[in-house]
């Protein structure tokens, strides 16, 4: 029987490899988007949103009714935007910018998991995985600054833990993991490019096929878990 998986910010520049790689995988793909369809094919699912927020998701979560999903797999996660730069250092902080970081990285991906989770089995292996950042890591900050993006990915971690432990009660099967994926070459990253050594940038292809390797490897007792695109466990 053909898998089926969620890939919700399937548009960008990762969630576009991540598509064509479960396609080209035999995957059943259902595609969440703000962007047009990446390509045309029966087994792509897609759906167009104007946005994550629950009221904008009734329309998708219809489409879903009857699906036996084998995962999901959120790209959502913002750096930066048309007005903001990560912070270097406390002077650059604000209120605007904390908030959308919290808003995109952490608050839509919970919130997401609640929406979707009457649509998760409790019998069936099963996975929820949300890119997330090293940088979120607590224990492994030595550089400072990236306030915003470092306490919101921080955060997103700390609740998908908490949920993983709830739910590891509920959907027994269920493995809830955050991904490093590495510095993927996508418009997320572009700004940083520059001083970083060739062999620490990566095509979206190579991500795509880490994550996925890291998704086929996923066990119970890794929920709750943030994990490198390598498979290894990152400290909180």
């Amino acid at each position: 029987m053909r898998q089926t998986i969620l890939i919700i910010g399937a548009g960008g520049g990762l969630g576009t490899a991540l598509t064509e790689h479960y396609l080209s995988a035999g995957w059943q793909v259902i595609g969440w988007s703000r962007q047009a369809p990446v390509q045309t094919e029966d087994a792509l699912q897609w759906q167009q949103l104007d946005g994550y927020q629950p009221e904008q998701l009734q329309q998708a979560l219809a489409a879903l009714e009857g699906v036996e999903l084998s995962g999901v797999l959120c790209t959502l996660g913002m750096l930066h935007n048309e007005t903001h730069m990560p912070e270097k250092h406390l002077g650059a902080l604000s209120a605007e910018h904390l908030r959308a970081s919290f808003e995109i990285n952490a608050i839509l991906p919970i919130l997401l998991l609640q929406q979707l989770l009457p649509l998760l089995p409790k019998k069936q292996p099963c996975f929820w995985v949300q890119l997330s950042a090293k940088v979120g890591s607590i224990s492994d900050n030595y550089l400072g600054g990236w306030y915003s993006y470092r306490a919101s990915k921080a955060a997103l971690n700390m609740l998908l833990k908490t949920a993983s432990i709830e739910l590891g009660r509920t959907h027994k099967k269920l493995t809830i993991a955050a991904v490093h994926p590495g510095t993927t070459d996508t418009v997320l990253s572009e700004p940083f490019q520059q001083r970083l050594p060739a062999d620490k940038l990566y095509t979206p292809q190579l991500s795509a096929e880490r994550i996925a390797t890291v998704i086929e490897n996923l066990t119970t007792a890794q929920s709750g878990k943030l994990l490198h695109w390598d498979g290894t466990e990152l400290p909180y």
